[in-house]
């Protein structure tokens, strides 16, 4: 609310107040002073304002599906900078960002430490936490990927848990269902990052993978990759090739190869 329109609402409740008062001169019900509080911002009677900002609320539908998640300005850092053979480059100053809920790391406010641990010991039960898919039998990925939906539906925020499913339905062939899932997180999530970009004027952000709290991030994204190449949708999997490659030009999920030549990924 704006200063204007407060002093817009003063001057409806100083007009009102008086009629107010003489309607009720003990006070009220609870039900009075809402429909005093809906004529001060305009609206003849309490059930209007409701059904106003019914119709506002199913106007604004949620655009991210990711709860509180947020990508958090971190600052220009000089960040070393490799070639496609892996050797060093002159380094880059640049502006980079962290994807995290507005709490500190590993804290008892964190609800992404609960569920990432929760997890990470069921993944190291089920197959060893090695990340790869072909280490877990078909029912321990059947397992993990109940936990992973109700870990996502507890924390909307744990992208990890949205990365495993995504991963798991590319790795049993349900590509169709990884890229429905993954698609609309990951646009969302770009949303944020323009959105921040914006905020401080960033030419460029960064997202690094050495930052963990990045790193479910570039799982989810390489996963709808390859979904999309699966279902030989190449344009959208190189393109998001490309996007992700320039959030992270060191690359540590093999994007490059993939935009050289998107035929040579299984």
């Amino acid at each position: 609310m704006s200063i204007e329109q407060a002093k817009k609402q003063a001057k409806n409740l100083r007009r009102l107040l008086p009629a107010f008062i003489t309607e009720h001169p003990d006070g009220g019900k609870l039900a009075d002073f809402h429909e005093l509080i809906a004529r001060t911002h305009g609206y003849p009677s309490f059930h209007a304002m409701s059904e106003a900002y019914k119709v506002t609320d199913q106007k604004q539908p949620d655009h991210s599906g990711l709860g509180a998640l947020c990508v958090a300005y971190q600052g220009i850092e000089s960040w070393e900078m490799y070639d496609l053979n892996g050797n060093p480059k002159k380094p880059k100053r640049m502006a980079y960002a962290e994807l995290r809920l507005p709490v500190a790391d590993y804290s008892e406010e964190d609800p992404l430490y609960a569920v990432t641990e929760e997890f990470d010991e069921a993944c190291d039960m089920e197959g060893g936490l090695t990340g790869d898919f072909d280490d877990y039998s078909q029912q321990s990925l059947n397992k993990l990927l109940r936990l992973a939906a109700k870990l996502t539906k507890q924390e909307p925020a744990f992208v990890d848990g949205y990365a495993f499913q995504v991963g798991t339905y590319v790795h049993t062939g349900q590509n169709s269902k990884a890229i429905s899932l993954a698609e609309p997180l990951v646009a969302a999530i770009f949303e944020m990052i323009a959105k921040c970009a914006d905020e401080h004027k960033a030419k460029e952000l960064l997202m690094p993978y050495v930052c963990l709290a990045n790193r479910p991030f570039h799982r989810l994204a390489h996963g709808l990759v390859l979904a999309y190449l699966a279902e030989r949708n190449t344009d959208k999997g190189v393109s998001l090739a490309k996007r992700m490659f320039a959030l992270w030009p060191n690359d540590n999920m093999g994007f490059r190869f993939i935009i050289a030549d998107p035929y040579g990924i299984d």
